[in-house]
């Protein structure tokens, strides 16, 4: 697909050469402190980006109305600070050996996903929690031949070189914004009986599901659901967390069994189990959660449209 958006520009190439500066001098770094000057810096540029954070601020007390102003802005903070520890985490982890990956990164129910792999495939269902993607490279590290889907950032050389990263130790990626057909991709990769990982938890810009979502209105994109319906693979949710001292532990659920019937009303009943499953994560840690995207984007448009739609509320 040609697209505009993605053309290399010199002004992409300097800010490329910045990022790719900055990984290698947090490389050089002691893991923890890598970690906690990340978390640090990042936490005080929010400073930078006072609308945004009093936006988050705002989604926070909508979804957990009975937590004190003072609760709201700290739970606000540590989810600002929690991007910096991905980066950084992301950073060091991608430096490392497969062994020395191990002894920062633990996956329990792993063996779900290897039985699956090259008999039924199956899909990963990971939100924006801790640091998904940790998971991802400790899914290549434990034996997982997988993909994911994901959105191509505008600036191609930090794109390639994320790509790079996240598929170190092995993998491919999907686009959702820049290949012609996504979805078919998706299907051939799950035919080959393989794993593959969707987060869903962001706010969908097309070809939406409009899902309760904390209380509130959000679209949702029926990809799982649609994928595993169609190609009648189970889906894994995983849950990570992040210890006392550091260590990031990731959970492979039992599967999820899709409905055995495709029609649009089995997608949106599917989707809000999946959906519901997110829900979970946030409620028993809020401040694990991206909560910097704008989640409800659409929700006075999906709060029309089921007005109009009320078949389709779920």
């Amino acid at each position: 697909m040609s697209d505009t958006r993605f053309q290399k520009t010199p002004f992409h190439y300097v800010q490329y050469l910045a990022l790719k500066a900055f990984c290698m001098l947090f490389a050089l770094l002691p893991y923890k402190f890598s970690i906690w000057l990340s978390r640090t810096l990042t936490g005080a540029t929010r400073v930078f980006l006072p609308k945004r954070f009093k936006r988050m601020q705002y989604d926070i007390s909508r979804a957990f109305p009975d937590k004190s102003a003072q609760e709201v802005h700290q739970i606000a903070v540590e989810s600002w600070k929690n991007m910096g520890g991905i980066l950084a985490e992301f950073i060091q982890l991608t430096h490392m050996s497969r062994e020395q990956f191990k002894k920062h990164v633990k996956v329990l129910g792993m063996e779900k996903m290897l039985n699956a792999q090259g008999k039924t495939g199956g899909i990963i269902h990971i939100g924006h929690f801790t640091n998904w993607e940790a998971f991802g490279l400790a899914g290549a590290v434990g034996g997982i031949d997988k993909a994911v889907l994901a959105q191509r950032v505008d600036n191609p050389y930090i794109d390639e070189e994320t790509n790079r990263l996240r598929n170190i130790f092995t993998g491919r990626t999907f686009y959702s914004n820049y290949e012609d057909k996504p979805f078919f991709a998706c299907m051939r990769w799950l035919k080959k009986k393989k794993l593959l990982g969707i987060l869903i938890d962001q706010n969908a810009g097309s070809s939406e599901v409009w899902i309760s979502f904390m209380g509130r209105t959000a679209a949702f994109s029926p990809i799982t659901a649609l994928l595993a319906i169609k190609m009648q693979v189970p889906v894994f949710p995983v849950k990570v967390r992040r210890e006392k001292d550091g260590l990031i532990v990731c959970e492979v659920l039992d599967p999820l069994t899709p409905p055995a019937e495709y029609t649009p009303e089995t997608t949106r009943q599917f989707t809000k189990k999946l959906a519901a499953f997110y829900e979970e994560c946030l409620r028993e840690n809020p401040s694990s959660w991206l909560w910097a995207h704008n989640r409800w984007k659409r929700e006075a448009e999906g709060n029309a449209y089921l007005e109009t739609h009320p078949e389709e509320r779920v």
